[in-house]
């Protein structure tokens, strides 16, 4: 889905676009969200609404991921496990 840049990888100055990103990422990945394949996410008030709107964009190509729309600026995620154990 969204992967996080590897440790010990020299860091360039972040875009607000890839810090939107990696807090989206620690949401999706947390361990009620990954117990449940499901979260609510929601643009914060310092990130631009463009790049909200293409992330949006990009996730609902995922064949596993079922991205609904609540209202501006918040979506609901659900996503299903394509790694089985």
């Amino acid at each position: 889905m969204l992967q996080e840049v590897p440790i010990g990888v020299a860091r360039q100055p972040s875009t607000p676009f890839q810090r939107l990103l990696r807090r989206i990422y620690r949401q999706i990945n947390s361990p009620a969200s990954q117990n449940t394949r499901h979260t609510t996410i929601a643009k914060q008030p310092d990130e631009s609404a463009s790049d909200w709107d293409v992330f949006l964009e990009q996730l609902e190509l995922e064949e596993s991921v079922r991205v609904t729309r609540v209202e501006r600026g918040v979506a609901r995620l659900k996503w299903t496990n394509q790694h089985p154990s």
